[in-house]
């Protein structure tokens, strides 16, 4: 369980929407008319949805009633991910931002 809560962490830091405002979001949207930035976007876009598909997978051993747990199980550790997220999301995004840079 505790691998799928990092996977989430790490796919929230990447979308970068536990720590602004949907308006900031939608805004962000609107300004994209750059090729560049909306090819940034869906592939950012897909990177946390492979990190959120592994989390799933990750999942599966640990819930004994598929069928009855697995969502519950899924919101709880994406609600412990979103506050882990608002803990070190920065943090994550400077680390990754530092490393693309000395690439």
């Amino acid at each position: 369980m505790t691998g799928a809560i990092v996977l989430e962490t790490l796919a929230l830091a990447i979308w970068n929407i536990g720590t602004r405002s949907p308006a900031a979001v939608l805004r962000d949207v609107r300004r994209a008319r750059e090729k560049r930035s909306i090819a940034l976007g869906i592939a950012s876009f897909l990177v946390g949805l492979t990190f959120v598909a592994a989390a799933t997978v990750l999942l599966l051993p640990a819930v004994p009633n598929k069928l009855d747990l697995l969502v519950p199980t899924e919101i709880f550790t994406f609600l412990v991910a979103l506050g882990l997220e608002y803990l070190v999301g920065d943090d994550l995004r400077s680390l990754i931002g530092a490393s693309a840079r000395a690439n």
